[in-house]
Order: structure tokens, then sequence, then C-alpha cells
């Protein structure tokens, strides 16, 4: 439960969505995936309105950059990295260049099968056996970049990707494990296809239906709502006919959608909280379909009742219960023509439930409907415990799962009680970290810089002033508070290690001086670039940072969102205002997919440049 409720405490993250693994032993150690989806920055996202002034910002000289580029990423040794390179020119050079655009395109995609056949780029250990981070199969991050230009194209590679794998997984059983990795990775690219072409990211989606249904499924739902409700909605059927007589396991993933739950029915293989659309309205006759396919499998389940529950997965029955069990509100208020059949059938089914599962399923809705105890309860309880470890665990949940209503003072004297100094210092950081982000969220920019200034991890707290000073300046502050607000950017990060961390947060001093004063802006863009450089294998692709504590006898993970700041953005906005300053310190990088990114990111708005036209030579 610590796992599910620190994603519902981040539910606000858009480039990340936590999929949480539990297990249930007395340890309490959690297992946690991430996944990443988009890496998209609201602050950022819209393209420049303004035109750089600058010479050299033509259209011409930009699109002679990017083939430039083009040719320079064939030096980069790392493919994951030139294929980004890859990807960000084609994409620039497609309004202009069609042809050359595709070819750069195909050439990416082909780096892409290699690097996939070279190895399994999907497992990332982080660390730690609890924790694993999913980096996308480079294969279908060029396809969603495709998909987004050529649909045809797009389709194309994919059906080159499907036959591969067909190819080399014909001598392997068909796992669960391979089989709901493929249906993620064609639902998050047609995820990514929801607001530019709904036709396309629809037909993408259906080729999902040839695998097991995951939560990406209700993910793409919800996304595609947000941009067509009536597309949305005949999609869901779609995936209901098509899941109809798929194991609960699966078949529960579709009930969250037409009640408008944040989570589904049943006790699901992953779960997370879904971003319910703002206005989303349930639909009532989705509901009833949703209603009447469970009550005919369950009915179908009587003529030869099984209760296979095994290890920690519980039997399609005892998920029929659940599901019955936690929509029985909603199934009385919206659908009372089906009430009495679906509390007759959740008794029977209970019923036929081993004594075991009964025990599992009531003490899951038991605790669902308990109201939780508050701080002090917790904090009490705790302190009677006995064992030494096990007291510094209930101490360091009650801490995770505290309110803002609890007072700093308060949060900070249980910390204190702790008696292994290695978890106060991590509970400690944990604790001002997520408070003063959930304070500048508030626009409580005063508080939020007090609390800033004690968290422990200096990169964070460097981090932190970054996005405090960003709020304030919106609120258009005066020139002498905005100065002392960059400079505590500027203190923190002269004073912290070489971290991702620490580099958005002068990338964000770079682009906040810009406001002000262009000058200290390039100057602190070379000092990001200096940091940067001084960083092992530089990655800003991963726009979260993970924030950990671990004990003796447990571990607890969360996420913290760090979007807006990596290279591009910054360069893109602070050339802007200084075009050529801007595109001299794109050179200073070492790492030489940096360099060419931020490049890219610094020309782009010349594109909108009209072409110089040239006058027509006079006949003799």
């Amino acid at each position: 439960m610590i796992c599910k409720r620190l994603a519902k405490r981040n539910s606000d993250l858009s480039a990340v969505f936590i999929w949480f693994r539990e297990n249930t032993i007395m340890t309490h150690k959690l297992a946690a995936l991430v996944f990443v989806l988009t890496l998209t920055s609201p602050a950022f996202s819209q393209k420049a309105a303004l035109l750089p002034k600058s010479s050299l910002c033509t259209r011409d000289n930009a699109l002679d950059t990017i083939n430039q580029q083009i040719l320079t990423s064939r030096t980069i040794d790392d493919q994951v990295r030139r294929i980004s390179v890859l990807i960000s020119a084609a994409d620039l050079l497609w309004p202009y260049q069609k042809r050359k655009s595709l070819a750069t395109f195909n050439e990416a995609f082909s780096l892409a099968v290699q690097s996939h056949k070279a190895g399994d780029p999907e497992k990332k250990v982080s660390g730690n056996q609890f924790l694993r981070i999913d980096v996308p199969d480079q294969r279908h991050k060029v396809v969603a970049a495709v998909a987004k230009r050529d649909p045809r194209t797009a389709r194309s590679f994919l059906d080159q990707i499907f036959e591969e794998d067909a190819r080399a997984d014909a001598d392997k059983p068909d796992t669960a494990e391979s089989s709901f990795k493929n249906s993620e990775k064609i639902l998050s690219l047609a995820m990514s296809l929801t607001d530019t072409d709904v036709a396309s990211a629809v037909n993408f989606a259906r080729l999902s239906f040839k695998y097991k249904a995951s939560l990406y499924l209700p993910f793409f739902l919800f996304t595609l709502a947000k941009t067509n409700r009536s597309v949305a909605d005949s999609f869901y059927l779609e995936a209901l006919n098509n899941y109809a007589t798929a194991p609960m396991d699966q078949f529960l993933y579709l009930s969250s959608y037409p009640f408008g739950n944040t989570r589904d029915a049943g006790d699901m293989p992953g779960s997370a909280y879904y971003q319910v659309p703002t206005g989303f309205v349930p639909n009532v006759a989705h509901q009833q379909e949703f209603i009447r396919r469970l009550l005919s499998r369950a009915q179908l389940a009587f003529e030869s009742p099984v209760d296979d529950s095994v290890n920690y997965r519980l039997s399609d029955l005892a998920q029929m219960w659940l599901a019955f069990s936690r929509l029985d509100t909603q199934i009385r208020t919206n659908l009372p023509e089906l009430a009495d059949d679906a509390f007759q059938t959740r008794e029977k089914i209970f019923a036929l439930l081993n004594s075991t599962s009964q025990q599992r399923v009531n003490a899951s809705v038991s605790q669902e409907s308990e109201p939780q105890k508050r701080f002090d309860e917790l904090v009490e309880a705790a302190l009677k415990k006995s064992d030494v470890g096990m007291r510094d665990r209930d101490l360091t949940f009650a801490v995770t799962r505290s309110s803002k209503d609890e007072t700093v003072e308060r949060v900070t004297n249980v910390i204190d009680k702790i008696s292994e100094s290695s978890i106060r210092e991590s509970l400690t950081n944990w604790f001002y970290l997520f408070r003063a982000q959930a304070l500048t969220k508030e626009k409580k920019f005063n508080e939020a810089r007090e609390l800033a200034a004690k968290v422990p991890d200096l990169d964070q707290r460097a981090y932190l002033f970054s996005r405090i000073a960003e709020g304030s300046l919106k609120e258009q502050i005066d020139q002498i508070q905005a100065r002392e607000l960059l400079n505590e950017i500027a203190t923190a990060g002269a004073k912290a290690p070489q971290t991702i961390s620490t580099g958005r947060a002068l990338l964000a001093l770079a682009y906040l001086y810009s406001k002000i004063d262009a000058n200290r802006g390039i100057e602190e863009l070379a000092n990001a670039v200096r940091v940067i450089n001084g960083i092992n294998n530089p990655d800003f692709s991963q726009q979260y940072v993970i924030v950990k504590i671990e004990g003796k006898t447990f571990g607890t993970y969360a996420s913290i969102s760090t979007p807006g700041f990596n290279p591009e953005t910054a360069f893109a906005e602070v050339s802007k205002v200084d075009f050529d300053g801007a595109l001299s310190q794109s050179t200073s990088f070492t790492e030489k997919s940096l360099r060419s990114l931020t490049t890219l990111a610094v020309v782009e708005p010349c594109l909108l440049q009209a072409p110089k036209t040239q006058t027509p030579k006079r006949k003799s």
C-alpha cells in the first residue's frame, strides 16, 4: 500500500507514470517499475513565437546546419544517442526536405534494429534489486517519431518489428511478460499520436489487441478521451469485445474507463492511478455493458467453479468478487436494474472461494474501506514496537504518509526519533523535498524557499530553487527579488556535486537570467555546459529522479519530477535573446549528441524565416 499512496501523491507528474508491483512479504520491501511514456515539458513544449535576431538565423543556414548534424551523428559511438539526433534532425527537415527526412528516419530505424539485436535495451537496474527502470525500445521510439509525420511508413516499420520479433521468439515460450510489453509499446505509440492524429492513434492501438491487455489500455482510453470522447467510447467497446473472454487480470483493465475511476476493480498485475480528464462524465451505457459481461463471465464460471489462486495471484472467481465489491456503490447508484443480480452473484462467488481466498479478498476490501489512521495514531503505534527495526520502519511510513496539514516541526520531531542515522538523513531529505515541491505548486514561494534550503542533497536543493524561482518570476516580482532568487540557485549550484539535477538547475538559471540580463544568461549557460561536461555519460532523457529510503528490513521509493530544463529547451529559450551566444555555447559540449541536439534546438526557429528570393538575371 505504501507504493500505491506514493503513486497518488505524484499523480500530477506529466512525464512519468509509476507502475508498482507489491511484494507482500513481512519485510515490506517494495518493487517498482517506472515507465517513461512521454518526455515533454509543459512549460516549454510550444514552438518559439519570436524569431531570434541574428544575420546567421536564416532558413538556408538552418537547413545546412541540420544536414551537417546528420553527417556528424555518424561519429557518435552510442547508438541510442545517435538515434536521438537523427530523429530530431529528420523531424525538423520534414516540411522542407521530405526525401532527406525520410532517408534519415530510415537510417535511425536501421540503427534501432541493430541496437535491439545487439542486446536487450529495455532492462536497466538502478542500484538495487527492487527498482527497475525500463528504457524505451529504440525501434518503437523511431516509429513514434515517424508516425507523427508519415503514418504509412510508421506502420511499415511496425510490421517489420512484428516479423523480426516473431522470428526471434519462434523457439521461445510465449511469456506473459513479453505479451504485456508488446501491448505497452504499441499503446505508448498510440498515445503519442492522440493530440495530432486520432485516426492513426486508434489504428495503431488496435494492433495491441493481439497481445494481453495491460494498464496502458486504460491510460490510452483516458488520453484519447481528452481529445475525442466519442472515438474513445467507440474504441472502448472494441476493446471490451476483444478481451471479452480474457482472464480477469486482463479483462478488469476495462473496469475503470466506463466508471471514470482512477483505479481498476481487480487485483491487477500492474496498477497505477489513472488521470481522468477534467469534466469526464461516466458513460452509463458502457457501465451497463461491462457489468453484463462480468455477470455473464460469472455464470460461466459457476458451471465449473475452480478457485485456482496461486502464490500472490488471485483466481478469476476471487477477482470477480473483488470487482463486484469495489463497484458495488456505483452499480447500486447508476445501474439499479442490475444491482440485485450483482449482489447475488457476488454472494454465490464468495461461497465458492476457499477459506484462504475469502480471507484475502475480505482483507483487501476491508483495508480499503477502513478510515486511514491519523499521523499521531501511526506514530503512537510505531513507538510501541519493541523491535527497533520495525519501529524505524513504521515511523518512516508515518512520515511518508503525512499530510501537508502536519506542521514541519511535528514531522521533523518524529524523524528525530528514528534510531538509524542513514534512515533519518534519507527521510529528512525526502520530507523537505516533497513538502517544498508541494508548496511551490501552491505558489507559497517563501515557505518553499525556507524548506528547500534545508534539503541535504545539494543538487536537489539547487533544482528546487530553480523551480521556485521560475514560479516566482511568473508572479512578476521586482528585479531585486528576482536576482536574490537567482543568486540562491547559483550559490547552491556552485556547492552541489556534478549531477543531472545540478545541470538542470544551472540550465534553468541561464534561462531565467536571460529574461533580465542577457549577458549573465550566456555566462550561466557556459557554467551549465562546464558542469554537464564534468558528468560521466550525461543523460537528460529521464525527467525525474528516484528518491529512496532504505533500512535493514524495508525500502521505500518514489520519483520526483524534474521537467523542463534539459539542454535543448534551455538553449532554445536563451537563443531567443542571444542567438549567436547560444549557438556558440552549444559547440562547447564534449558529449557529441548533446552538441548536436542543442545546435538543432537553437536553429529550429530559423526555419520559420522566409527563404531569400533570388533576383532573376537580366537578359543581355
